[in-house]
């Protein structure tokens, strides 16, 4: 019984040994994972330019700074200027570029053919579970569709769209109420009107209204449901910018948050 004893013994301790071995490694594989997601991705910030001044006196503006009267972005607002022809020799389906400049979202936006390649794709194609941040296949690749989705995911280290989640608070959002969206065919203000968690069955995700009654009352649907209230609210004219990521709320919970683009 006592070398039985032993026998079972050393074969936990192997057992365990394996285990610990094998989660030793699952772990740094995802670290390795993540700081090559960042190393790729902190390449690419040479391709975005900062310093031009829209403010008509050549000055560059070095805050980023900006007001916005009456629904519309004031002409002081400095954009980045973003080098696509450069992003083009590494991925022809670069569609345009998201700035946050109160987070870390700063990253190109690419297009596939379906909604699934880029889940586990940098934006260089290697194989990453950060994935890229894309375009919903359905939409124009010029964002000029009445309604445009943007996906990213929300990664436990912080990077990617998981600043998103910050919207959840109206004090937050009082404090940043726009990003910056920069695309080949021009620049634009997101102004953001609406952040609420969604279920991926509900309608969040439509992309085609068969009416402009539809659409509006797409609008005030997504105003009904959001976590924060803005002082205004887009008309049927407008197009809307939606960034999508998971949530985790419940099950297939996602969190989306839209906003109006306003053209420089």
């Amino acid at each position: 019984m006592k070398r039985f004893g032993r026998v079972a013994t050393c074969l936990l301790a192997a057992a365990l040994s394996a285990v610990f071995a094998v989660s030793g490694y699952q772990i740094w594989a995802i670290l390795q994972e993540r700081q090559a997601a960042e190393a790729s991705y902190q390449e690419l910030d040479s391709f975005l330019q900062f310093g031009r001044s829209d403010s008509g006196t050549g000055q560059p503006r070095q805050d980023g700074a900006a007001t916005v009267t009456d629904g519309a972005a004031d002409l002081s607002i400095s954009f980045p200027e973003v080098d696509f022809e450069g992003l083009r020799s590494i991925n022809e389906q670069v569609v345009g570029w998201i700035y946050d400049e109160s987070s870390v979202i700063n990253y190109p936006i690419a297009q596939a053919r379906d909604n699934d390649y880029y889940l586990h794709r940098m934006f260089n194609g290697e194989s990453n579970p950060c994935g890229c941040i894309f375009l919903d296949c359905r939409n124009q690749s010029d964002f000029s569709d009445s309604h445009c989705i943007v996906y990213g995911h929300h990664m436990k280290n912080g990077s990617m769209f998981a600043a998103l989640s910050n919207y959840k608070s109206q004090e937050y959002y009082e404090a940043h109420p726009r990003m910056f969206l920069l695309t080949p065919e021009g620049n634009y203000t997101i102004e953001i009107f609406a952040g609420y968690v969604a279920h991926v069955e509900d309608d969040a995700w439509v992309t085609g209204f068969a009416s402009e009654t539809d659409y509006e009352d797409w609008i005030v649907s997504g105003i009904s449901k959001s976590l924060v209230q803005a002082d205004f609210a887009p008309s049927a004219s407008d197009r809307v910018l939606t960034l999508s990521t998971c949530s985790y709320e419940f099950q297939d919970a996602r969190f989306v948050l839209l906003g109006v683009l306003r053209a420089e």
